[in-house]
């Protein structure tokens, strides 16, 4: 089996369990317009099998691969489940979201779920 197959085998196992918690631009330093930003909350569960996939040994994986390599923006797109969340379009963020991109996470309490924050890197900075 390749890998593209057994990451979509994961996010298939997992997808149901992904949350949106919030759509909007924000501030992005210098940039002259906000950026498209994405929250989810995801299991750990299904990025520890990605790791384990991957042959990588760490805690968790790099989130802009990770966005990447699962092709999530897709699954959310075509997806019924995720539309009216948080203060814009869901569709219209997706779009930016699939240029360069940061992501980070950020522990919660629960420890079966991490939220992951996903930006869109910006192109265009006002000049000083």
């Amino acid at each position: 089996m390749d890998d593209a197959k057994e990451i979509s085998d994961i996010l298939d196992k997992y997808f149901d369990q992904i949350e949106v918690e919030d759509i909007d631009y924000v501030p992005w330093d210098d940039a002259v317009s906000d950026v498209a930003y994405l929250l989810l909350i995801v299991p750990t569960a299904m990025l520890q099998e990605y790791l384990r996939l991957k042959g990588q040994n760490k805690n968790l994986p790099d989130g802009a691969e990770f966005w990447k390599a699962t092709n999530l923006r897709e699954r959310l797109r075509h997806s019924n489940k995720y539309h009216g969340q948080g203060r814009e379009p869901l569709g219209d963020i997706l779009d930016f979201l699939g240029r360069d991109v940061q992501a980070d996470y950020q522990e919660l309490h629960d420890h079966g779920r991490i939220r992951l924050s996903i930006y869109e890197i910006p192109t265009e900075f006002h000049h000083s």
